[in-house]
């Protein structure tokens, strides 16, 4: 018996993840709004800002490319 029910949380969980080309499609052709833009620019310059910074050495700064 626990076996079946384990079976079919399994598949309630794969029916739940198996969205048709259709629905994906219509999920992720939204434009991205003004203001998740803006987040998605300070989320880039803030790690272009560490990046840049060196965390435990002062004196390393990797060398720039060409």
């Amino acid at each position: 018996m626990r076996v079946k029910e384990q079976l079919q949380k399994t598949q309630e969980k794969e029916d739940a993840l198996d969205w048709s080309f259709a629905q994906w499609l219509d999920y992720f052709t939204n434009e991205p709004t003004s203001k998740e833009l803006d987040a998605m620019e300070r989320e880039f310059t803030k790690k272009q800002l560490y990046k840049l910074q060196p965390s435990n050495n002062t004196h390393y700064f990797p060398l720039q490319g060409a």
